[in-house]
């Protein structure tokens, strides 16, 4: 089987291209060559195309090896050039190896020129592997601290929406029906609630959300959104679905996966303004080690993969490189955030998986999401809604840093017959602790505080009083220690910002 090679070879003799032409064939390659004798034509050869390896004369008239070296450097070329020649001496040659030449040759050594553009290659090959590494990874560490910026944004953040939906909620019931005041109110609580969902993104990008996962099979989940998607979409755009029989289920939250593929979606119907069709493909496949090497993060094994693809106007090279960064669109001001595709990103990374894209433009685009196989039957469970709790009758302990939220908490929790005891902070949680052990039913507490963390007080009281429950809240979840604190704690978890409503519930849940 013959290998496709592009030749740019410098020399001034027909003769002499010929023999390497023939010494090439012969050697089994498939060649697309082409003959420069000057600067300005390996120049136009140079812009014109890409080439695997550049074969040059030492010695052309007015243009010679090194000159044409030369060319290739000042155009950050990294492509193997061998001289080739007839008439370099031992110390030009040594000299053009210094300079940048990968190898020299002489045209009456013509058995040594195939083993020495094999081994070429094969270096150029593995340093292009390593360049795309090298790029992954610095992607990756890119990305990663725009994560933790936007993990620490939605910290502090997240507490003031607590606040102001808390207590605009508050007021809201407080005032008679009619008023125009609840009217404001509740203009106040939408637009808390939509910065919340913007927040919510921010986290999903940066990996910092608490995820709830459960058995999800992917086969069910599409066919659950398609009457979502296909209104979403348009009818000028025909969607496609291409289960996979005896799927494997994969552990995740559905309600980012959901909102993974309403991203997508989103993305290909405004790919497609003039109608097309949007393909949702599923199938069970095994990664090898080769995968696992060039997706950092991934290892070989089986996995769930799903095929978002379009007919769309697809894309280049450049947006390609940075369509997962957080706030890079190509739609028109007003016409998006640009954290649709860095959402989908960190939810697919958070539960494990991987996600690319391949486009062309003209020709569509593909997003792939390899996600982990498991061997459990598939299901996931959903929550319904619930109704308003009933009052309490606990002893509830309090532990929250930012003084508008715990303020919140207090009015909330109270207003709705629990008992609150207050706490700033851990050390004065672990007094309250100590004072009222016996009476405390619940408690409440944010996971990150300043001294002592949320998992640290709780394993603390736990050590004290086994039974106690226990219910945690956070704005976020600063790393995967946080998680694996979270986890161990075995506490509840409420994902800040919430409404009164549902802390009562949480609570309720909590208390058992």
């Amino acid at each position: 089987m013959s290998t496709r090679l592009r030749v740019l070879n410098v020399e001034d003799s027909d003769d002499d291209s010929a023999l390497l032409r023939r010494a090439l064939r012969k050697g089994g390659y498939q060649l697309t060559i082409e003959r420069v004798d000057s600067p300005e034509t390996m120049i136009a050869a140079l812009d014109r195309q890409e080439w695997d390896i550049v074969i040059s004369d030492f010695a052309v008239p007015g243009f010679g090896g090194m000159e044409a070296l030369k060319l290739v450097q000042e155009r950050g070329l990294d492509i193997p050039f061998i001289l080739f020649s007839g008439t370099v001496g031992e110390d030009a040659a040594v000299a053009a190896m210094r300079s940048g030449a990968h190898d020299y040759i002489m045209k009456d050594s013509v058995a040594r020129l195939l083993p020495a553009i094999e081994r070429e290659l094969r270096e150029a090959e593995a340093h292009r592997q390593n360049r795309e590494l090298e790029m992954q990874l610095l992607q990756a560490q890119k990305l990663e601290s725009i994560g933790r910026l936007a993990g620490g944004i939605a910290h502090d953040f997240n507490n003031l929406l607590t606040a102001i939906i808390g207590y605009s909620e508050m007021a809201e019931s407080e005032l008679p029906a009619g008023i125009s005041a609840v009217e404001c109110l509740r203009n106040v609580q939408d637009a808390a609630r939509r910065a919340a969902a913007l927040t919510q993104q921010l986290l999903a990008f940066a990996r910092k959300q608490v995820i709830q996962p459960t058995i999800v099979d992917l086969n069910h989940l599409i066919d659950d959104m398609d009457k979502m998607l296909r209104r979403l979409i348009g009818a000028d755009i025909e969607l496609v679905s291409l289960p996979a029989p005896e799927l494997g289920s994969v552990r995740a939250d559905p309600g980012q996966l959901g909102q993974v593929l309403l991203n997508l979606a989103l993305n290909s119907r405004d790919a497609m303004p003039n109608g097309g069709t949007l393909t949702f493909e599923t199938a069970n496949v095994r990664l090898d080690g080769d995968f696992a090497r060039v997706h950092p993060g991934m290892a070989p094994g089986d996995y769930v993969l799903l095929t978002v693809s379009d007919t769309g106007m697809g894309m280049n090279r450049e947006t390609q490189a940075h369509i997962f960064e957080p706030f890079f669109t190509t739609k028109d001001p007003g016409k998006g955030t640009g954290l649709g595709l860095s959402t989908c990103y960190g939810i697919v990374k958070q539960s494990g998986g991987d996600i690319s894209v391949q486009s062309t433009p003209g020709s569509g685009t593909v997003f792939r999401i390899f996600l982990p196989r498991m061997n459990e039957a598939s299901g996931a469970a959903q929550e319904g809604e619930q109704a308003e709790s009933p009052r309490g009758v606990a002893t509830v302990l309090l532990v929250e840093d930012e003084g508008r939220v715990r303020s919140f908490l207090e009015r909330a929790l109270s207003g709705h017959g629990y008992r609150v005891l207050e706490a700033a902070n851990g050390a004065e949680a672990r007094q309250l602790i100590e004072e009222h052990g016996a009476e405390i039913d619940l408690i409440v507490t944010d996971l990150v505080m300043p001294l002592m963390s949320g998992a640290e007080l709780l394993k603390w009281a736990r050590e004290r009083y086994p039974g106690i429950r226990t219910l945690m809240t956070s704005g976020y979840v600063a790393d995967d220690d946080g998680q694996a604190d979270l986890r161990r704690s075995g506490a509840a978890f409420l994902q800040k910002p919430f409404s009164r409503r549902e802390l009562l519930r949480k609570v309720q849940e909590a208390l058992g």
